[in-house]
């Protein structure tokens, strides 16, 4: 039986980041929150419970489960101190992501923690996942079109693993009349990273959902097509991403008939 390319497409693709802005979620609340949506219907789309390095003792008295994925992101003055808190970090859960802004210098990594430095993606190497912001709490945050094609571009050219985080709440492109912005939309990333011979600038830039079509068969846009095969190359690289809700894009991708509202489990 073929598998369903929606499955790998969107499998673990959601990192739960409701922590952060603009959620700003207490803790107690966003790990009542991550356990909740581990049991619902959809869990099979959530990654992991992402965390600042300041708060993993907060996060451990909370009580995390044993089996959940934890990504640790650095707010500290210095990222290897950071480094060091993440590896000390004896709390229910595993550790297994560390996020970090570019530093001047990036010294020795550990090997059994997946590293994504937000910075362009030329400025890395291969042992090193990329990360970039796709927006914020004002229009200034979101990346234009081009630079967010060049960054997949360049990924994809290298074969280098990447996440993104930021604004893309919804599948497709939407229009926060709050903050005056056309928002980014994942599946637009997702296709851009799975078919790499395309225009990648007008993935990025399609406003209309209608162009984009993703069935158990695969991801159409336009008139071009990412069979499962596709799908599966593009997730190696693009890895997840964070969102301060699980529920709304969920919710979005079940309005645009890509989900059903309460699937079968696998």
């Amino acid at each position: 039986m073929t598998a369903d390319a929606r499955r790998i497409l969107l499998d673990r693709l959601i990192d739960d980041a409701g922590l952060f802005p603009p959620a700003r979620k207490p803790m107690e609340r966003a790990v009542a929150d991550h356990r909740a949506a581990r049991t619902g219907a959809h869990a099979w789309m959530l990654g992991r419970f992402l965390c600042p390095v300041s708060r993993l003792t907060e996060l451990a008295a909370a009580g995390p489960d044993a089996d959940w994925r934890l990504g640790a992101i650095a707010d500290g003055e210095d990222w290897r101190a950071d480094l060091r808190r993440v590896a000390a970090y004896d709390g229910p859960g595993t550790v297994d992501a560390f996020e970090l802004r570019l530093p001047d210098e990036l010294g020795e990594l550990p090997r059994d923690v997946d590293v994504f430095v937000e910075g362009p993606a030329d400025a890395l190497d291969e042992r090193i996942g990329a990360k970039i912001r796709c927006g914020g709490l004002t229009p200034e945050a979101f990346p234009p079109d081009e630079a967010v094609a060049e960054f997949i571009s360049e990924c994809v050219r290298r074969g280098l693993r990447f996440k993104a985080t930021a604004g893309l709440h919804h599948p497709f492109r939407t229009r926060d009349e709050e903050i005056g912005v056309l928002q980014h939309g994942f599946v637009n990333l997702l296709a851009a990273t799975a078919l790499p011979g395309a225009d990648a600038p007008a993935i990025i830039a399609e406003a209309d959902p209608h162009a984009f079509e993703l069935s158990a068969d695969g991801l159409r846009w336009r008139d071009r097509f990412a069979d499962a095969g596709a799908l599966a190359r593009a997730r190696r690289l693009f890895t997840a991403y964070g969102s301060c809700s699980f529920e709304e894009p969920v919710a979005d991708l079940v309005a645009h008939g890509v989900l059903d509202p309460t699937p079968a489990r696998a």
